[in-house]
């Protein structure tokens, strides 16, 4: 008998659970993020403008990966890159970014990532042919339920433009529900794709600064201000939550991170109320409830496979 040979050593954290933290650590950004462009947006600071505080950071820190991955990278399919790009680069940015001017953190933080397991499960069943199981349809009707409730007690106290800021949302979360499926189908992992939605970004964030007709407005911003954009978009979300999600999508699944992610819009409203002095009506602590029922009902069990 060989007395030599080493047992296999049991990993401290599972692959699920570790997959999990991630997501954890996601939705924290996350909703750092929609706090940080509802300040861009009071501080009347440009969309684009704050597009570089998410890009250029995190450009330095992903281009090793590009260097040394770019042949995997090449061999995805381009229209799943294109996917990857608009569905978590620039141009989502753009469009949630835009949406913050005309709504509060709660009103972004519950349509974009609330109505993610919405356009997920409809884009897989409709692209991908995933039936979902009855267990899952009645969490999502839920999530649904809640996302509507706090939509029209929103609207019945509704300020000039709140529909368009309400229209870019649930388009920002269509194009981040694309990225989720595209990642997943890419077989990318997570910094390859993290530096897809990098480097995919900086040459439109580029052709918009100079087409843009406003003077730069960076050098105006006090340097508290500056100092926050930079931890919460450019490290943040640029690197650290671009690399969390996309490791629980390939760890946990994208219909699993997605509606974990309906999570956000209760972090970002809490933390709304010292930061932003924007305090949620009882509507949408009531929408608030659903949406976590309808996460816990709907994440019970996996889609059904064919």
């Amino acid at each position: 008998m060989d007395t030599n040979k080493k047992t296999p050593r049991t990993p401290l954290v599972s692959v699920e659970f570790a997959g999990v933290l991630a997501l954890g650590l996601t939705i924290l950004v996350w909703a750092g993020f929609f706090l940080s462009l509802r300040a861009g947006a009071k501080a009347a600071l440009p969309v684009g403008e704050l597009a570089a505080f998410r890009f250029l950071p995190a450009a330095l820190c992903f281009l090793p990966v590009l260097w040394r991955r770019w042949h995997r990278i090449i061999a995805v399919p381009w229209p799943l890159l294109l996917a990857i790009v608009c569905g978590a680069g620039f141009p989502y940015f753009l469009v949630a970014g835009t949406g913050m001017r005309f709504a509060s953190v709660a009103d972004g933080s519950t349509l974009v990532p609330g109505a993610l397991p919405l356009f997920v499960s409809l884009l897989a069943f409709l692209l991908l042919g995933q039936k979902i199981t009855s267990t899952r349809r009645n969490g999502l009707l839920l999530i649904l339920i809640g996302v509507l409730l706090m939509l029209v007690f929103s609207l019945n106290h509704a300020a000039a433009g709140l529909w368009r800021g309400y229209g870019l949302f649930l388009l920002g979360s269509l194009l981040w529900a694309a990225f989720t499926l595209a990642l997943r189908r890419s077989g990318l992992e997570a910094l390859e794709g993290a530096a897809v939605v990098t480097f995919g970004s900086i040459p439109l964030l580029v052709i918009d600064l100079l087409l843009s007709s406003e003077p730069l407005q960076l050098h105006h911003l006090p340097f508290n201000v500056l100092a926050t954009q930079i931890l919460l978009e450019g490290i943040g979300v640029g690197l650290v939550s671009t690399i969390s999600y996309a490791y629980a999508v390939a760890k946990l699944g994208a219909d699993r991170a997605a509606i974990a992610g309906a999570l956000t819009p209760v972090v970002a409203t809490l933390l709304a109320i010292p930061l932003l002095g924007e305090v949620p009506p009882a509507s949408a602590i009531l929408g608030m409830a659903l949406i976590i029922a309808g996460i816990v009902l709907a994440n019970h069990r996996q889609y059904t496979r064919h």
